[in-house]
């Protein structure tokens, strides 16, 4: 069969689905009457054209994951899908897939078809399955779909991480799902620290290449792919001594989400080639100002509530300079403290939903009308202001 793209005239969906499709067989006949029914409920020319596809039609099959279930490569599809186009059928050849191998399926042929149904039968969905096939060495059924993700080869060289990474690429359903990568070092430029605990040092830093997302359109046109946002802007979370505590790195990711539409968005994993700490890579949420107190104690507490922050209603706590203030005027006092009104010209952090082509972010209530409570002699009880906050 030629590789060129195959024009197939037809005048009914149906009509088309009992006689124009390619008769090719799999051996099996669960497997060949699961095909013919598929392709018997064509409807219209958005269904997909479910095949069997001989697995020579693969080229440059490329492993890129593996767990004990599964093993996932790319290849090109010679022929490629078929698809509907000014009243024809044609084929996409010379088309980049993802073929996923079920491991030990050549005797479970109800689990392949299992598997094949939980697709839609759309071309317009995030996942398109394409047809099954069959590795002519072990004799293991494949799934081909569509190839949704170009993974980088990067790894960590510690195997229960690049595990775990490819455990979640595996368990990708949509396109909401966050791509989680393993991601050099030398992929940072203007790494800034921005605060510190006992257990972690947070900076914020430009990820060169960035974080792959999905994208549905580009000026108006259908590409349905996913593309990188280069030059993203984000947190750097340094692990203390994580070296010799994968566990602890592990367990430090799976609190996070797995969608790209959550407070939290955790990219993947790096690691500091100085220390060999482990890095949790994460979206950049707040901009903090670097004004500081002067004290230590302030200074850690603020850091120390800065860290603590895990979802858009929590309090962005802050050194704010008295010059920030207009329109003072005193409203109450006792003998511990007096009481002002004021705008605070900037005015405080707040989560803002922004637009579908726009990153959520937060922004300033300028101007805000705040109350200030003056601690009378609290200049040397750190301890009695950071208990009152």
């Amino acid at each position: 069969m030629s590789s060129e793209n195959k024009v197939i005239e037809y005048s009914q969906y149906s009509k088309y689905s009992k006689s124009g499709f390619v008769t090719y067989t799999s051996g099996n006949k669960k497997i060949d009457n699961f095909i013919q029914e598929r392709q018997l409920k064509i409807k219209d020319h958005d269904d997909v054209v479910f095949e069997w596809i001989p697995y020579n039609q693969f080229d440059q099959v490329k492993k890129i994951c593996k767990n004990s279930f599964v093993a996932v490569y790319s290849a090109i599809w010679g022929d490629g899908p078929l698809y509907y186009q000014h009243d024809k059928y044609i084929r996409d050849s010379n088309k980049e897939v993802t073929l996923k191998f079920l491991n030990d399926s050549q005797i479970f042929t109800e689990f392949v078809i299992y598997e094949a149904k939980k697709y839609s039968t759309k071309n317009n969905k995030f996942f398109v399955l394409y047809g099954i096939s069959q590795n002519s060495g072990s004799n293991d059924y494949i799934l081909v779909q569509n190839n949704y993700i170009n993974f980088t080869n990067w790894k960590s060289g510690n195997e229960k991480i690049d595990d775990y990474i490819q455990k979640r690429r595996l368990e990708i359903k949509g396109n909401n799902d966050v791509v989680f990568e393993w991601i050099p070092y030398n992929q940072f430029d203007q790494i800034k620290e921005e605060g510190k605990s006992d257990f972690m040092t947070v900076y914020s830093a430009i990820w060169r290449d960035g974080p792959l997302f999905y994208k549905l359109f580009d000026d108006d046109v259908v590409v349905i792919n996913y593309t990188r946002d280069s030059n993203k802007e984000v947190a750097l979370k340094f692990l203390h001594n994580s070296l010799n505590s994968i566990e602890y790195v592990i367990n430090e990711v799976k609190k996070y989400s797995t969608k790209n539409d959550e407070f939290l968005v955790l990219y993947g994993i790096s690691q500091n080639p100085d220390t060999n700490d482990y890095i949790l890579v994460q979206n950049n949420y707040i901009n903090f100002t670097n004004w500081k107190s002067g004290n230590e104690k302030i200074d850690d507490y603020i850091q120390k509530r800065r860290l603590e922050i895990k979802g858009n209603n929590d309090v962005v706590f802050e050194w704010i300079p008295y010059n920030r203030f207009n329109k003072i005027i005193e409203t109450g006092k006792s003998s511990f403290m007096t009481v002002y009104s004021a705008i605070w010209d900037d005015g405080p952090l707040s989560y803002k939903l922004l637009d579908d082509d726009v990153d959520n972010n937060y922004t300033r209530d300028s101007n805000k009308e705040v109350a200030l409570k003056f601690l009378h002699n609290s200049q040397n009880s750190i301890e009695f202001v950071i208990n009152e906050v």
